[in-house]
C-alpha cells in the first residue's frame, strides 16, 4: 500500500498543469529578451573569459552577469588631429601619463586595440616636443599610430573600424572627424567637409636621378617632401625610404651618396614588385644595366622642383593660408617679404581656418605700418605714400611675386577657396 502511494506521488509530480495564455506570452517574451542578437555577436569579438584564479591573482573582481553595453569606440577615440595650439599646449604642459580608458576584463577586443592606439600615441607626441618644429612630427605620429591600428583591425576576422576601410587622405579625414561626425549623422546633420593639408598629390614616381644640377633641390626641399604623410603603397614607401637616405647624404652634400641611395632604393622597389603577382613597373623588367637609365628618363620631376612655387601674398585666402600654415621654405629672402610672411603665419596659423583670412589682412597692415616706422631703405618708396596707396604699393611691388617651397600646393593664380 505504501509503495502504491509512492508511485502515485511520483506520477502526480510529473503531470504539468496547463498554462494560461498570459503565462505563455510572458515566457515567450522572456525568451525573446534573453536571446542574443546574432548580427551583433558576428560584428563584435570578445576576449576569452579568464579563469577565476587568474582574475583573483590580478586583483580584478569578476564583473557581474549582464555586463554594461560597450559601444563601438572608446571615449577619446579616435584621437584628435594635432593642431598647432594643442601640440604647443602638450609640449608646454605635458600630462604625466596617457589617460587610460576604463576597460573591464570582458571588454571586446576591438576596444582593447583602440586603447592600445591611444596609449601608443602619447609617448610619440612627447618625443616630438624635443624637435624644433614638433607639429609635423606630431601629425606623422598620429597618422602612423592610426595606420598601425587599422593594420591590427584587418588582422582579425571581424568588422573593422569604419575609417579603416578607407585609404590615404580619405582615411585621415574620416579619423579627424572623430565621434562628433557619428552623432551629427544620426541627427541628420552631417558635418561640413574637412579640408586638410593631406590632399597633396602622391610623391612623384620614379624619382629623378641625383645630379650636380639637382642636388641643391634634393637637399633643400627634402624636409618638405617628408613633412606630410604619404600613401601607404610600395611607391610611397620607396619614396619615404629614399628621402631618409637623402637626408643622410645631404649632411655632407655628397652626390655619390645620393646616387647610391637612389640606385639601392629602386633595386629594392623592383624586388618588392617581383614578390607580388601584379604588373611590375616597366623599368623593373629591364636588365640591370639599362634599368637605371629607364627610371631616370621616366622621372616626372627630374629637377626635384615640384615643391617650388611662385605665389602672391597680397590677398591670402583660405587655400593659400592652408599652404602657408603647412611646412614651407621661403626662397625670396629680400626684405620685406620675410618679415611680412612671418607676421602672418605666426599670428594667423593658430587661429581657426574661418578666421585666418581676416587675420592675415590685419597682420599685413600692422606689419607694413611697423616696418615703415623703422629706418628701412624702401627701394620702391611705398612707405612715403599714405592710406590705401601704401598698401597697394606693397602688394604690387613686394608681395606679388614670392618664391617659396611648399609641402602643400598653393592654389593656382587667381583661384582661392
Amino acid at each position: 500500500m505504501a509503495s502504491r502511494g509512492l508511485l502515485l506521488l511520483i506520477l502526480g509530480a510529473a503531470v504539468v498543469a496547463p498554462e494560461s495564455p498570459q503565462q505563455v506570452a510572458q515566457e515567450a517574451l522572456e525568451l525573446e529578451l534573453g536571446q542574443p542578437h546574432v548580427e551583433q555577436l558576428l560584428q563584435q569579438e570578445q576576449d576569452p573569459p579568464l579563469p577565476p584564479d587568474v582574475l583573483a591573482a590580478a586583483g580584478v573582481t569578476r564583473p557581474p552577469l549582464g555586463p554594461p553595453f560597450w559601444g563601438s569606440a572608446l571615449d577619446g577615440f579616435p584621437p584628435a588631429w594635432p593642431e598647432a595650439t594643442a601640440v604647443t599646449r602638450h609640449c608646454q604642459q605635458p600630462p604625466a601619463a596617457a589617460p587610460a580608458p576604463p576597460l573591464p576584463p570582458s571588454a571586446f577586443a576591438h576596444l582593447r586595440r583602440q586603447a592600445a592606439a591611444l596609449a601608443a600615441l602619447h609617448p610619440r607626441l612627447s618625443a616630438c616636443c624635443l624637435l624644433r618644429h614638433p607639429l609635423p612630427c606630431a601629425r606623422r605620429a598620429w597618422t602612423d599610430v592610426l595606420d598601425d591600428f587599422c593594420t591590427d583591425e584587418f588582422g582579425v576576422k571581424t568588422r573593422q573600424f569604419h575609417c579603416c576601410r578607407q585609404e590615404g587622405a580619405a582615411r585621415r579625414r574620416c579619423f579627424a572627424r572623430g565621434p562628433d561626425a557619428v552623432a551629427a549623422a544620426a541627427a541628420d546633420n552631417p558635418p561640413t567637409a574637412i579640408v586638410t593639408d593631406w590632399d597633396v598629390p602622391a610623391p612623384p614616381f620614379p624619382p629623378g636621378e641625383p645630379t650636380a644640377a639637382n642636388l641643391g633641390n634634393i637637399c633643400g626641399f627634402s624636409g618638405l617632401r617628408r613633412s606630410l604623410p604619404g600613401p601607404s603603397s610600395p611607391r610611397g614607401r620607396m619614396s619615404l625610404r629614399l628621402e631618409r637616405e637623402f637626408g643622410r647624404c645631404c649632411r655632407n652634400h655628397s652626390l655619390d651618396c645620393a646616387r647610391r641611395a637612389w640606385q639601392t632604393g629602386l633595386e629594392r622597389f623592383c624586388q618588392e614588385e617581383a614578390a607580388v603577382k601584379t604588373g611590375q613597373h616597366r623599368c623593373c623588367q629591364r636588365g640591370a644595366g639599362s634599368r637605371g637609365r629607364c627610371f631616370a628618363a621616366a622621372a616626372p620631376h627630374p629637377n626635384y622642383d615640384r615643391e617650388l612655387y611662385n605665389v602672391s601674398l597680397a590677398r591670402p585666402g583660405p587655400a593659400l593660408l592652408r599652404s602657408l600654415c603647412a611646412p614651407t621654405r621661403l626662397v625670396t629672402k629680400k626684405r620685406p617679404v620675410p618679415e611680412l610672411l612671418g607676421a602672418v603665419t605666426t599670428a594667423c596659423c593658430p587661429v581657426p581656418p574661418p578666421q585666418q583670412s581676416a587675420c592675415a589682412q590685419d597682420q599685413l597692415s600692422q606689419a607694413i605700418a611697423a616696418l615703415c616706422a623703422t629706418p628701412w631703405r624702401d627701394p620702391r618708396g611705398c612707405c612715403s605714400r599714405g592710406g590705401p596707396a601704401r598698401r597697394r604699393c606693397f602688394d604690387s611691388s613686394y608681395l606679388a611675386q614670392v618664391t617659396l617651397g611648399a609641402a602643400v600646393p598653393p592654389p593656382p593664380p587667381g583661384y582661392d577657396l
